[in-house]
Parts: structure tokens; C-alpha cells; sequence
């Protein structure tokens, strides 16, 4: 792996886990999810930042629980 390549992986694999808010222990994942950026920029011929390709891998928002309002809701007891 060239010097740049391997630079890129570890800055983009970096900068996986902190939006991923550093979690603990998934190092391999982000690494790999970075090479695999690469890969496709490699292949695509994408611009150097990367931006055509990483619209590709960033993970789909999860939907949000619904919110459960207590407030204004009278409750009988007894």
C-alpha cells in the first residue's frame, strides 16, 4: 500500500469514528469501511476529496422513536 493511500485510509477511517461519536472497539469497521472508499474513488476516477463517493457510504439516518408527549393528558385514578 503507497505511503498516500494508506495516509488517506487512516485520516478517513479516523474521521469515521468521530462522527460516529468514538465508539469503543469498532477500529476494524471504520478502517474498513475507509478502504472500501477508497476503493470505489480509486475506481470511479472521483474528484480527491472524495465527495461523489462518499454520499455512497455514509450511513442511513436511523428514524427516530416516536415521542410519547405526557404533558396535557389527564389520567383517572380509581
Amino acid at each position: 500500500m503507497s505511503d498516500r493511500r494508506h495516509e488517506w485510509i487512516s485520516k478517513r477511517a479516523y474521521a469515521i469514528w468521530e462522527e460516529q461519536g468514538r465508539p469503543y472497539g469498532r477500529d476494524d469497521e471504520h478502517w474498513r469501511q475507509a478502504v472500501a472508499e477508497r476503493d470505489a474513488l480509486e475506481l470511479t476516477k472521483a474528484s480527491s476529496d472524495g465527495r461523489e463517493v462518499l454520499v455512497k457510504f455514509r450511513p442511513r439516518p436511523q428514524p427516530e422513536a416516536p415521542r410519547i408527549s405526557w404533558i396535557g393528558r389527564s389520567v383517572s385514578v380509581g
